[in-house]
């Protein structure tokens, strides 16, 4: 509906698969924890640092579908971030 309104939109998620599927215009993979996709709550930078890709990804997708693996760590092991 964004779109066709003339909106364009990332999509930040750590399942991309679905998204592609789902047909997401333009998708940011994250590995991080469900729930968490822009970063741990009061990490200010790597928040800003997620926000920052999802934009260049915006800017710089040609074409509707477009996927890329954002190349950012999550500063904990996933088990503890399971917990």
């Amino acid at each position: 509906m964004f779109e066709a309104a003339g909106f364009s939109t990332v999509m930040v998620t750590s399942m991309p698969y679905w998204a592609e599927k789902l047909g997401a215009p333009r998708t940011g993979g994250v590995e991080f924890p469900y729930g968490h996709m822009l970063g741990m709550p009061g990490d200010r930078e790597t928040q800003m640092t997620v926000i920052r890709a999802a934009l260049s990804l915006l800017e710089e997708a040609t074409e509707p579908g477009t996927i890329r693996e954002l190349d950012i760590e999550w500063p904990q092991p996933f088990d503890e971030a399971k917990k």
